[in-house]
């Protein structure tokens, strides 16, 4: 009875708790309103929707839980999505996609490398530095490469059009599908989750972020870790980049800056902390699914895209709460105990 209370107050105790908890109340009130929520072509519209900004969310995890804020990621994936693309044209490239994405990895590795670069080595703020790499990757592409929306080459195409699951609700008569991008998705965190708890590295990228001399003394090599983490989302973005290209079906240059803020603000209602050293990636996944909820569903019982905006800044208000709250119980039942003790 009492391990069964001891793993209740530790789940309790967990922020992605009551955010799965606030999924499960706001899913049955749109189903009890609309009846539709959990129709089949809903659901795979929900997680379709969900996977750009849940390979965004690894970016902005990864960043703030290390070092900070991470606002480059959607520039450095519209950037290194056009470059890949336009030499698959350049060169009549028409073999394996993942050619493509695998070219898109290495100029998203480099972009990422200068925000690594400039951090580790002048010490400058992530906020800071990656809002002004932003600006310049957003130059290059509008500016000097003048990105327009095309079609894509013939190879990305052919995998957009491979399908993983497809439904089709039978009252309404709507289909909806889920692209073979979602394995994509599955796979990035797979792998994320392994290395960050089960490696020394992710170990060390916890430790940089919770108290970074406490790190350098256990030995982890702070900058290492750091720059190594900027490539790494660089890459990641890349990834996102030309998944969003395939799932559009064309690259459409101009929709990718301004996803940044809701990708954080899902991160951090999954319970990542602003100060870094706390965030988990079931966090990063249960708080992207809220805000799809909302974005996605509330139309289904009639509200509007600007009362849509009033609820992801109540939840997000509340979620972020709700931590602070946490902090602050648990500092009083410590003062409680020690006035107690003396």
């Amino acid at each position: 009875m009492n391990t069964l209370k001891n793993k209740m107050n530790k789940y309790v105790k967990q922020t992605e708790f009551w955010v799965f908890l606030i999924i499960l109340v706001l899913s049955l009130i749109i189903q009890g309103r609309s009846g539709a929520f959990f129709a089949n072509n809903n659901l795979v519209d929900i997680a379709r929707s969900m996977i750009c900004p849940s390979i965004y969310a690894i970016c902005a995890l990864l960043a703030f839980v290390s070092t900070g804020p991470d606002v480059s990621f959607p520039l450095i994936a519209a950037l290194s999505s056009y470059i890949s693309i336009m030499i698959a044209y350049k060169t009549n490239f028409d073999g394996p996609w993942f050619v493509i994405f695998l070219v898109g990895m290495v100029f998203g590795a480099l972009m990422g490398a200068l925000n690594g670069f400039i951090i580790v080595k002048y010490k400058f703020p992530s906020l800071i530095v990656t809002l002004g790499t932003s600006s310049i990757f957003s130059g290059i592409l509008l500016g000097a490469f003048e990105a327009e929306r095309m079609d894509l080459p013939e190879t990305l195409q052919r995998f957009g059009k491979l399908t993983l699951l497809a439904v089709k609700n039978e009252k309404t008569g709507l289909g909806s599908s889920l692209p073979m991008t979602f394995l994509i998705l599955v796979v990035l965190y797979i792998i994320a989750y392994l290395i960050l708890n089960y490696t020394l590295v992710g170990r060390g990228v916890y430790a940089i972020g919770g108290d970074e001399i406490s790190a350098e003394r256990a030995g982890f090599s702070v900058g290492k870790i750091r720059f190594g983490i900027f490539v790494i989302n660089g890459m990641i973005a890349a990834i996102a980049g030309l998944s969003y290209s395939v799932m559009s079906m064309r690259y459409l240059p101009t929709e990718y800056a301004g996803g940044e803020m809701v990708v954080i603000a899902a991160i951090i209602l999954g319970g990542t902390r602003l100060t870094g050293g706390v965030g988990t990636l079931k966090g990063c996944i249960l708080g992207t699914l809220l805000l799809t909820m909302v974005t996605n569903s509330l139309i289904l019982v009639g509200i509007s895209v600007y009362w849509q905006k009033v609820f992801i800044g109540g939840i997000i208000i509340i979620g972020t709460a709700i931590p602070a709250l946490q902090t602050y119980l648990n500092k009083k039942k410590k003062e409680v105990k020690a006035g107690e003790a003396a």
